[in-house]
C-alpha cells in the first residue's frame, strides 16, 4: 500500500518511521511477499510497532522492559488477513458475523488512515487512525460510521477507541481490544481483578458461574467475564502487567493444545501467550443510536517482579 498523502509529513514531524513488515519480521515472510506497511515509534519512554492494516499494535516495549505483546511465529502478514498477535481490534462485532463465519468484524482486516500525530510534553508519542464506511463495509455492516483509534506510546500504552454512528438507524455494536500478552509459560500465569464477576464459559455450554479469586490457566480456556472491575493484573514469575479500562467485560482466552490445528498459531506455541481482552461483548454489547458515540479506553503497564 502506498503511503497516504499526509502520512509521511505526519510521521516525519514526530520521529515515526515507516517500514515494511518484510524488513521488520523477515521470518514471517516468503521471498516475494509484498508485506504490510508498519509505523515504528521509538522514543525515550517506549517502543511500538503499529500496522496501518487494522490499526493494529503489533509490539510494545516500555523502556528498560521486555516486549509486552506476543506475535505468533506462524503469523500471516498479508493484506485482508487478520494478524495473529499484538492487539487486534474486534469491531464492529465480536465472534462470528451474521454469516456465521466471518470472525470479529472487518476493522482488523482493513487499512485505516493515519490522520494525526503529536509529540506530548511527557515525551510520549500520540497517533490517531480513522476508518470510515464505504460500499465494502456496508455490505458487511449496513451502517454509516466513523471509527477512530488514538494510540499513546510512552512508559504505558493507551488505546482510545471512538465509534460514531453516522447513520439514521440503530447500529448493533460489540468490540474488544483482543490483547495477546507474551508470557514465560501460560500455566505459570495468574489473572487477578476478576473476582466476583459473572463468568460465561464458552467451553462449557455457556454456563454461568461467579468467579472466585484469581484465574489460573491449566488448559484451554475461553471465558467472558461480565461487569468486571476497571483494573486487572497478569501475574507472571518474572513481572506483572497491569490492565485498566472502562469497558464492561473481560475475555480470557488460550487455545491450549488445539494450537496444532490452527495454522497461524502452530503446535506448542500456545504456551507463550495469554489473551486478556477488554471490551463490550455478549450481554454488554451496545445498540448505538443514530448520531450517538461510543468511547472506550485501555491502558497497559508493566511492573518488575
Amino acid at each position: 500500500m502506498p503511503a497516504q498523502p499526509n502520512m509521511q509529513a505526519l510521521i516525519t514531524a514526530h520521529g515515526i518511521a515507516l517500514a515494511n513488515s518484510t524488513d521488520i519480521y523477515p521470518a514471517l515472510h516468503r521471498p516475494g511477499d509484498a508485506g504490510l506497511p508498519l509505523l515504528l515509534v521509538d522514543n525515550a519512554l517506549g517502543r511500538a510497532v503499529i500496522a496501518v492494516h487494522g490499526a493494529h499494535v503489533m509490539a510494545f516495549q516500555p523502556a528498560g522492559q521486555g516486549e509486552m505483546l506476543w506475535l505468533s511465529p506462524q503469523c500471516v502478514l498479508e493484506s485482508g488477513k487478520p494478524i495473529r498477535g499484538g492487539i487486534p481490534l474486534c469491531l464492529p462485532w465480536f465472534g462470528p458475523g451474521i454469516d456465521g463465519k466471518s470472525m470479529h468484524g472487518f476493522a482488523r482486516t482493513t487499512d485505516w488512515a493515519l490522520v494525526d500525530a503529536a509529540t506530548m510534553n511527557t515525551g510520549a508519542t500520540r497517533m490517531a487512525f480513522e476508518l470510515q464506511g464505504d460500499a465494502t463495509t456496508h455490505a458487511l455492516w449496513p451502517h454509516a460510521f466513523k471509527f477512530r483509534l488514538d494510540v499513546l506510546v510512552g512508559r504505558e500504552l493507551t488505546l482510545g477507541l471512538t465509534i460514531e454512528n453516522r447513520g439514521d438507524v440503530v447500529a448493533p455494536l460489540a468490540f474488544a481490544f483482543h490483547t495477546y500478552f507474551a508470557v514465560p509459560h501460560v500455566a505459570q500465569t495468574l489473572v487477578g481483578g476478576l473476582d466476583g464477576s459473572v463468568v460465561i464459559d464458552k467451553l462449557d455450554n455457556l454456563s454461568r458461574t461467579p468467579q472466585q479469586g484469581n484465574v489460573a490457566i491449566p488448559s484451554a480456556m475461553d471465558r467472558i467475564y461480565l461487569d468486571v472491575a476497571a483494573a486487572q493484573t497478569l501475574k507472571m514469575p518474572t513481572h506483572t502487567v497491569r490492565i485498566a479500562s472502562d469497558a464492561h467485560c473481560a475475555v480470557v482466552w488460550n487455545i491450549g493444545v488445539n494450537d496444532k490445528n490452527v495454522a497461524d498459531i502452530g503446535a506448542g506455541n500456545h504456551v507463550g501467550y495469554l489473551c486478556v481482552e477488554r471490551g463490550d461483548v455478549s450481554d454488554r454489547a451496545v445498540n448505538l443510536a443514530p448520531g450517538a458515540t461510543h468511547r472506550r479506553w485501555m491502558t497497559l503497564a508493566v511492573d518488575a517482579a
